[in-house]
């Protein structure tokens, strides 16, 4: 619905197929421009010698971006191996740097960059629902897309940086400083909320459904949908719905 993940010609997802480094990508630029297809330019010399000109050739785009955005990186030698697998704990280090945290500050890189990854990947929720995943391993299809939907939920971050006087000396200080917003918030000016489905109706002439959601006993949130939920009449349900409809 977020249009991130597309499937393949077919109509399938297999989501049992592991992720590859080149699908990643597109997915991370498609999810940080609100679901839409982004403007993207290449450099005229390609950044890995193993993307252009190969098969791998319609992702070259979106893989320069990230590495400008400092989401991903290559694998030694000039090359991104965009046919290659990648782990969990590779795709919460790019998830991390999409929402804000700073790679060369926060210590994702360098021997220990896996373990403080995974330290905040906890803290801030992307392996939610994912417990007892090996994020050592190949990740497939559908937890790379589960812990997608997991950083669009997570809230944004960024620093402030100031100077301080310590021993005579200026010396800059840099503090995480946490957003308001999350992802779905900045990106899809998008709301979730989770209540009781408590009313509904539905408009013949745009045949689409408005579905009234009781947060508490003062408070609902009506949100439209073309699809038919009346099955879930008086149960409690979580919605994710466009702020500015």
């Amino acid at each position: 619905a977020l249009n991130i993940i597309g499937g393949y010609e077919d109509g399938s997802y297999h989501p049992e197929r592991n992720i590859k480094r080149s699908e990643i990508t597109k997915m991370i630029c498609v999810a940080l421009n609100g679901g839409k297809e982004p403007n993207l330019a290449t450099p005229g010399t390609p950044t890995f010698s193993d993307v252009r000109g190969t098969t791998a050739a319609w992702a070259e785009k979106y893989i320069e971006s990230c590495v400008a955005q400092g989401i991903v990186s290559g694998v030694g030698g000039g090359r991104f191996a965009p046919a290659s697998n990648l782990t969990g704990s590779q795709l919460a280090k790019m998830l991390l740097v999409a929402l804000g945290y700073d790679s060369d500050i926060e210590g994702y890189t360098g021997n220990a960059w896996d373990m403080n990854v995974n330290v905040r990947a906890t803290q801030v929720g992307l392996y939610k629902g994912l417990e007892g995943v090996d994020v050592s391993a190949a990740l497939t299809r559908d937890t790379a897309a589960q812990m997608v939907w997991n950083a669009l939920q997570a809230k944004e971050v960024g620093y402030e940086y100031t100077l301080v006087s310590e021993n005579g000396q200026l010396v800059s200080k840099t503090e995480l400083v946490p957003k308001a917003t999350t992802l779905l918030e900045s990106k899809y000016e998008g709301k979730i909320v989770e209540g009781t489905l408590s009313q509904f109706s539905y408009n013949t002439n745009k045949e689409e459904w408005t579905y009234e959601i009781a947060v508490s006993t003062s408070d609902t949130v009506q949100v439209k949908s073309t699809q038919d939920f009346t099955a879930l009449m008086g149960q409690i349900v979580k919605a994710v719905y466009d702020n500015n409809t």
